[in-house]
């Protein structure tokens, strides 16, 4: 690997890192809970992120593959900074709220499927796309140390004060637009005669995946599967109440999880090998999430991080694998296709479990949550086609 590409590596990880080393992750559930908001108005704002990201994915990801993909990643932190403004003045309504979600889901949209598609052709046009892995397993690993950097700040400061929280979560974000400027798409150093328009990359990506059942093997497995472990995770804040977490904890508690989450990201290309991980890690982290109902006391908090950091692994082998398959031009549409997807299931999940824990409790919903995995991975697995694979 080049001295040119390590350096951009560099540049990349510490983009992503400040893209989400956000402070207001610690207790924007909790501040909402806070402010007046029940947990089925929770639950339908989480729902609209995922709704608004979902209309916005794939035409995100086809502008990615018609422009220079670094113009999208300067301008996605700056549009996120709009999110974090809506939420400091809000207080308690419930539109401006919905604003700053859809400021974040438009964020969200712009990097992702363009995040990875840039390092993927970076590391093609010198060979090392077998290093696609490793690489992205260290970009996840930047991106958890970021957000856990931010639970950790963000739990202190929330102890004096859950607005400030919010409007600390804005430096970061200027320095990561400025950072994008470092960034180069390996696209445009060179012309390109067969560059395909707007319009044809969607085309193109939707080719893509009527003719690749491995591909739509994978996508299913991600986002019917692996998306309910990151949805739940948005409800997290719930839980600690729950289980009478003190406030300053919160941060803690979320830190040392992405801490090992860090790790794990930097070490799953390891486990490229054991297949079966597929199925045992996620189903192991289903039963997880039925112990983490019982919420007896605040230690139940550990078991709830391992139902999540379980599933770790297969998510970034997964979607490491999902990018070896991709062959056309259109590589960010084609993932945002996979994001497209993963939003469309989340979208129903956030609402369905806001409503079951408004019917139930927050604790018992988390039990049912867990059950509902098992099924739905030995599921995937008997409907997987002869061949096919997700790592």
């Amino acid at each position: 690997m080049s001295a040119a590409t390590r350096r951009f590596l560099t540049v990349y990880y510490g983009y992503v890192f400040l893209f989400d080393f956000v402070l207001c992750y610690a207790i924007y559930t909790a501040y909402f809970e806070l402010n007046g908001l029940s947990y089925a108005q929770i639950g339908v704002l989480l729902a609209f992120w995922s709704g608004s990201a979902l209309v916005l994915e794939i035409f995100t990801g086809a502008l990615s593959d018609w422009l220079d993909r670094r113009w999208l990643l300067i301008a996605a932190p700056a549009i996120k900074i709009a999110t974090f403004v809506c939420w400091a003045l809000a207080d308690g309504n419930l539109w401006l709220y919905g604003l700053g979600f859809a400021c974040w889901s438009l964020a969200g949209a712009l990097v992702s499927g363009t995040g990875e598609a840039l390092l993927h052709e970076r590391l093609q046009s010198e060979g090392e796309e077998r290093a696609f892995g490793r690489v992205y397993g260290r970009a996840v690993a930047a991106q958890s140390v970021g957000i856990g950097a931010g639970f950790l700040g963000g739990g202190f400061v929330a102890a004096t004060d859950m607005t400030l929280t919010v409007w600390l979560s804005i430096p970061p974000l200027v320095v990561a637009s400025l950072l994008a400027f470092l960034l180069t798409d390996i696209r445009r150093t060179a012309e390109r005669e067969d560059e395909p328009g707007y319009f044809q990359t969607i085309r193109l990506a939707l080719g893509e995946f009527r003719g690749a059942p491995n591909l739509r093997f994978v996508t299913l497995y991600i986002a019917l599967g692996l998306t309910i472990f990151g949805e739940l995770e948005e409800f997290d804040q719930l839980y600690y109440t729950a289980v009478s977490l003190p406030t300053w904890l919160f941060g803690v508690a979320g830190a040392i999880g992405l801490g090992v989450r860090a790790l794990l990201g930097m070490h799953a290309h390891r486990l490229s090998r054991m297949k079966s991980l597929a199925w045992t890690l996620p189903i192991l982290g289903g039963a997880l999430l039925v112990v983490a109902a019982l919420g007896a006391n605040v230690y139940y908090v550990v078991v709830l991080e391992a139902a999540y950091l379980v599933a770790i692994p297969t998510e970034i082998l997964s979607k490491a694998h999902f990018q070896h398959l991709l062959e056309s031009q259109a590589r960010a549409t084609s993932t945002s296709v996979l994001e497209f997807s993963q939003n469309a299931s989340g979208l129903v999940l956030a609402v369905a479990f806001g409503a079951l824990a408004s019917a139930v409790g927050i604790l018992p919903a988390y039990g049912w949550a867990g059950i509902s995995i098992i099924p739905t991975f030995l599921l995937i697995w008997w409907r997987q086609p002869a061949g096919s694979r997700v790592f």
